[in-house]
């Protein structure tokens, strides 16, 4: 087992005299976070009408026709979701990319599979489900019953954890994928997590694009990491969970007394062979102790034609 020992960006200090848990046995409290992303759901899709043709979906329907439908694949993604069922977590945590294009039919489409969830699921848009201005109640705006309170970022609460969904889902220009988080949406990021750390609560934002540079190349990447970064510095964080780069990967950003954990994971649809970059989810179990919290993250993965993986349980306390 890998052990990472991180001050009180990560273990924030609560008032645990305030705790109902406060004296008692901690790990009967531990909070299970399923950490899904990208699942790009397939579906057999009809060409884009005539007025949808006109944008950048024309690209992204001919790109699932070509490549990505081989790519991602609902026999890989039912395996996952049935890992997940079999779990029994207390939330599901999706980063976007629910569909491929954006469309409304596809907005319906990731409904019906939302409503089919094994757990509660608190979700965020990604690029491909804002790929060009739509109407929100005919699209993403369908999925408000697994958001919180608008605009972003909302807070919804698991126990003593605060899951906190910022938007970096921005329509753009062709044969780009870039992400905008902006400078009112961190003010208010900022705010968030000041209060939720005055009230002792986990802090776990979730946000589709990595907010690490260098993770997504320059056509993918969020355009104004320094918003969001400033907020984590600020006012701490003890996780950030995005999706977008159909990668598994654990990077930092720093928080106001040590680094904040990043944890990136592979789309769950994706037939891959290298355990990277194949179908995965995270296990986060979040336990209160000693006035912070302790996070365990195992990553489960499923490369094509080979037998489900799982990574070594990595611990932030």
């Amino acid at each position: 087992m890998e052990r990472i020992t991180t001050p009180a960006g990560i273990t924030r200090p609560g008032p645990v005299a305030d705790r109902p848990d406060a004296g008692k046995d901690s790990s009967l409290n531990t909070i299970t976070i399923a950490h899904l992303s990208d699942p790009h759901l397939p579906t057999e899709m009809s060409p884009p009408r005539l007025r949808e043709k006109l944008n950048k979906r024309l690209f992204s329907h001919l790109s699932w026709k070509r490549r990505r439908r081989f790519l991602h694949r609902p026999e890989i993604l039912a395996r996952v979701m049935a890992d997940i069922g079999s779990a029994h977590v207390n939330m599901i945590a999706l980063t976007g990319d629910l569909t491929n294009m954006g469309l409304p039919g596809e907005c319906r489409h990731a409904l019906r599979w939302l409503e089919q969830m094994p757990a509660p699921c608190t979700v965020i848009p990604g690029n491909h489900d804002t790929l060009v201005h739509d109407n929100w109640q005919q699209t993403v705006g369908l999925w408000q019953p697994w958001m919180g309170a608008l605009p972003f970022p909302f807070v919804r609460r698991v126990g003593p954890v605060a899951l906190i969904g910022v938007s970096s889902a921005v329509p753009t220009p062709w044969f780009r994928a870039t992400g905008r988080v902006g400078a009112r949406q961190a003010a208010r990021l900022a705010t968030i997590l000041h209060e939720t750390g005055r009230q002792g609560l986990c802090r776990i934002v979730m946000i589709h694009h990595p907010p690490v540079p260098g993770l997504a190349t320059a056509r993918k990447a969020l355009r104004d990491p320094q918003h969001f970064a400033h907020s984590i510095a600020r006012e701490g964080a003890e996780m950030v969970l995005h999706g977008h780069i159909h990668t598994s990967t654990l990077s930092s950003l720093p928080g106001p007394a040590g680094a904040v954990p990043v944890l990136g994971i592979a789309s769950a649809s994706a037939r891959a062979h290298d355990p990277l970059h194949a179908a995965a989810w995270n296990r986060i179990a979040i336990t209160p102790r000693d006035g912070g919290y302790t996070l365990g993250v195992t990553r489960r993965f499923f490369p094509a034609g080979g037998v489900m993986g799982t990574t070594q349980e990595t611990i932030f306390e």
